[in-house]
């Protein structure tokens, strides 16, 4: 969005053409509906056989609607699940910090600090302790950004458990 090219708007008209052409189908917010963002964050350990890397996973949702996704080998080795599952942490938080400032753009605020659900305790752990160590020494710009993002209040960052 910040550089639209030829190819871009390409893509916008073939969107728009089929809108245009299945009026039935589409996201529909009312506009006395609550905007509410929910998102969930994994990873998937040394799941690629021949490079080990592991793969990030992440799905973002206005109400019920799912908005955003995204599932992509990462680029370097995790030695461990918990840093893997960091990487993806940080990889949604950006993408949640994303469309909140898209919905700000279009005027549209949150009606409830969104809430980011992680099933990696480890990860949440990193998250909630400003000491760094040893091991998490190359983790720690993106510890840094996921920590102050949830401190600033722009995600609530829980656990995923049995009862959610």
């Amino acid at each position: 969005m910040a550089n639209p090219t030829q190819i871009h708007f390409q893509a916008m008209i073939h969107v728009l053409k089929y809108l245009k052409g299945c009026p039935s189908k589409g996201l529909i917010f009312r506009r006395d509906s609550l905007v509410h963002i929910l998102g969930f964050s994994d990873a998937d350990w040394a799941t690629c056989t021949n490079s080990h890397r592991s793969v990030t996973g992440y799905c973002l949702f206005i109400g019920s609607y799912l908005v955003s996704w995204k599932t992509k080998k990462q680029d370097t080795v995790s030695r461990s699940s918990s840093k893997a599952e960091y990487r993806a942490l940080a990889s949604t938080t950006f993408e949640l910090q994303w469309l909140i400032y898209l919905l700000s753009d279009l005027q549209i605020s949150c009606s409830q600090q969104p809430i980011l659900y992680c099933d990696n305790q480890s990860a949440l752990h990193i998250t909630a302790n400003p000491v760094f160590h040893e091991h998490t020494k190359h983790l720690e710009i993106d510890c840094h950004l996921v920590r102050e993002k949830a401190q600033t209040g722009l995600m609530r960052l829980l656990p995923v458990s049995s009862s959610n």
